[in-house]
């Protein structure tokens, strides 16, 4: 391990916490009083856990100097924000729940540097791993928020559950829902006493719009959007006994399926992450072993050919992860964009100079391809502007153009090291087996002496060879006879002309440039990946409003356009088709229907937007929609049907593309560099028998 990797180790294990410490012993005087107001507050609190109160203190303490390092206080902020959306915690446990998620995140990332610095035992591997750490961050961060929503949704069906129990027992909705809040855990307790709230307001309809905005999932708001019709209208008696409770029995149902569609995806791709990202972890023990035992591979892994491999692996273990990831996505964020904050894209477009770089590269409007892109960008549901698409792809060619001409100035700067520094063996060895000392200590000796007779020479004046030949007799004296002589003078002429040739040539910027033109189609490939995943879900999404719909119509004096409404809060991926044909409703539903049939053209979603045009005129829903509880056994068998393809598609496709890495793994540093050095060492021998 070089001193150069002990130096930056040191820092990382030493000098960071050392320069924390003394940050957070400077504001400790300005914390202290925060920090006792928190403990006090939360010996107050009656709903909080029974947890360890060191364990706790040392979570609240850790938020409160946290916020005033720099270093950690934009992730902090980062994973509170997550976590406030998710669950309606109170704020000591929103505290707690950030600090564990910033530490369990914190781990890994320095558990993967030091794996990697150990491993790799270079600078530049360590270096990989920082930025490849800042990629992991963001994902990790989604991991334990996934968590939390899954919790959230157990918690929730056994809720219903207990709510069932009270509501037969009491038969008011307000108070069952209040009384079920009271046995469910800490985070649904606090949503529970929410929807309790909502019900028993001065103003409920304002009260549940407003809840509406803040609730982390679509059951929740549909739960609580049910609750408020029973208690205005009142519950009804329908052939299969209480509308109520047969609602809550549709739900519970419904979130069974969920939670078996994200246990059975998280258990087919999980496994799939690990295996796509253990290539770049292999990679450094697997050349060591091929150096140690085949000595010749050394020249491949540190050669040009062999560099442009390890960036591609690289490349295809990172791609490769984050696909899996987006195939392992079931949250419902992932159809939602973001629209928090201003983004970067945007404060960059502002600029004048890159808003006219930027426009030039903008397709004219009325064109086909500006339709296109505007077609996928809504599919994929981006929240990216046609400028700041633009904008992001000139980027990723600019910066992987200018990575691909780095990394070929630094393959020719490694090179030259090689040349000049790295043991000299005597060709026609054998490719296989391990370098005896003896034998290392004699090649390091030849590159001693060849580097001494080097700096003396300069290649551009006429005449070097013929300098060399003399510097080389004037070495080795009368003890070398004048074969060796020549051989060491032969090999020192052409160690200086390889290090005479390693420059940039013109065919490397051409490659860079055609790497940067990949890298402009890169975030469309991604937004294809991301509508093809749409795709996938949209039956379950349709499944989901038929047991909608199976209970709205059920209801007296319910409306298309009420069903509408309900539709769009629920909906996900056809959240933009129902929001527009709200807003086009009152100027004509029939149009309005037509335009939503055209902007989903999903044949499922399609039949049921004809039932409601049938509805709007010539039958009742209840009527339109009778055969949903009639057929009720063929679309649950239906429904599981669906999930089970769609699990089978999503987990084909993580196998593809989890085992991509590794088999690019095995032909870049096994199958690949053994076939060069076989043909290096036949050249070789066909050398020396010619010699002969």
């Amino acid at each position: 391990m070089n001193v150069k990797l002990l130096i930056v180790l040191a820092l990382l294990l030493y000098a960071v916490p050392l320069v924390l410490w003394i940050v957070l012993k400077l504001r400790k005087k300005q914390t202290a009083a925060e920090e006792e107001s928190v403990m006090n507050w939360m010996s107050r609190q009656p709903g909080s856990r029974k947890e360890n109160p060191a364990l706790n203190r040392f979570y609240q303490r850790s938020y409160v100097r946290s916020a005033q390092v720099p270093l950690f206080r934009g992730q902090v902020k980062r994973i509170r924000q997550r976590l406030a959306v998710v669950s309606p915690y109170d704020e000591l446990t929103l505290r707690k729940e950030t600090m564990k998620i910033t530490y369990a995140v914190l781990l890994i990332v320095v558990g993967l540097i030091l794996a990697l610095a150990l491993l790799g035992r270079s600078l530049p591997v360590v270096l990989l791993g920082m930025i490849g750490c800042l990629v992991l961050n963001g994902m990790l961060i989604d991991v334990f928020v996934h968590r939390v929503e899954n919790r959230l949704l157990r918690d929730f069906r056994d809720f219903l559950e207990d709510n069932r129990h009270q509501f037969q027992a009491t038969r008011m909705t307000d108070e069952a829902i209040y009384e079920a809040a009271q046995l469910a855990d800490h985070d649904m307790k606090l949503h529970g006493e929410r929807i309790h709230e909502v019900l028993t307001s001065k103003d409920p309809d304002r009260s549940l719009a407003a809840y509406y905005e803040v609730a982390p999932n679509r059951y929740l708001k549909v739960f609580t959007g049910i609750a408020r019709m029973i208690m205005e209208y009142g519950d009804k008696t329908t052939a299969k006994g209480s509308l109520y409770l047969h609602a809550i029995g549709k739900f519970v149902q419904d979130i069974n399926f969920d939670l078996l569609r994200r246990s059975r995806l998280s258990y087919q791709l999980n496994s799939l992450t690990l295996i796509a990202l253990a290539p770049i972890l292999l990679s450094f023990p697997l050349q060591r072993w091929a150096e140690k035992y085949f000595p010749v591979m050394g020249e491949f892994y540190e050669g040009r050919i062999g560099s442009a491999f390890k960036l591609m692996l690289y490349a295809v273990a990172v791609g490769a992860y984050v696909l899996i990831r987006k195939l392992a996505e079931t949250e419902e964020s992932r159809y939602t964009p973001k629209s928090g904050g201003i983004r970067w894209e945007k404060k960059l477009y502002h600029f004048r100079f890159v808003r006219f770089v930027v426009d030039r590269f903008v397709p004219q409007k009325h064109t086909k391809t500006h339709y296109r892109l505007s077609r996928l960008i809504k599919e994929s549901n981006s929240p990216l502007m046609i400028e700041w698409l633009t904008l992001r792809r000139l980027l990723y060619a600019l910066l992987t153009a200018v990575f691909v001409t780095g990394m070929f100035v630094s393959a020719h700067i490694n090179q030259v090291n090689r040349i000049w520094n790295a043991p000299t063996y005597v060709k026609g060895g054998l490719m296989i087996g391990r370098i005896d000392g003896a034998e290392r200590k004699e090649a390091e000796l030849r590159t001693e002496l060849d580097g001494r007779i080097m700096r003396e020479i300069d290649t551009d004046r006429k005449g070097w060879e013929d300098t060399v030949r003399n510097l080389v007799r004037e070495s080795s004296g009368t003890a070398v006879n004048e074969i060796r002589q020549n051989e060491t003078a032969a090999r020192i002429v052409e160690k200086l002309g390889r290090a005479d040739s390693e420059y940039l040539r013109w065919w490397e910027l051409l490659i860079a440039f055609a790497a940067g033109f990949g890298a402009y189609f890169v975030p469309l490939g991604v937004m294809m990946f991301q509508r093809r995943i749409r795709g996938m879900d949209m039956q379950n999404e349709v499944d989901q409003f038929r047991m909608l719909i199976s209970i709205l119509s059920q209801f007296d004096r319910m409306s298309v356009q009420v069903i509408l409404e309900w539709m769009e809060r629920f909906a996900i991926i056809f959240k933009p088709a129902l929001q527009r044909c709200l807003l086009d409703y009152d100027g004509g539903a029939a149009g309005a229907m037509a335009v939503l049939k055209n902007e989903a053209p999903f044949p499922p979603f399609v039949r049921m937007v004809e039932r409601l045009e049938n509805a709007l005129e010539r039958i009742s829903i209840q009527e339109a929609f009778d055969d949903l509880e009639m057929e009720q056994e063929y679309y649950r068998e239906q429904k599981k049907e669906t999930m089970d393809r769609l699990i089978e598609s999503k987990s084909n496709w993580g196998r593809d593309i989890g085992f991509a890495p590794v088999m690019f793994m095995l032909g870049a540093y096994i199958i690949v560099p053994f076939l060069y050095v076989s043909f290096m060492q036949m050249k070789d021998l066909i050398s020396q028998l010619g010699q002969i």
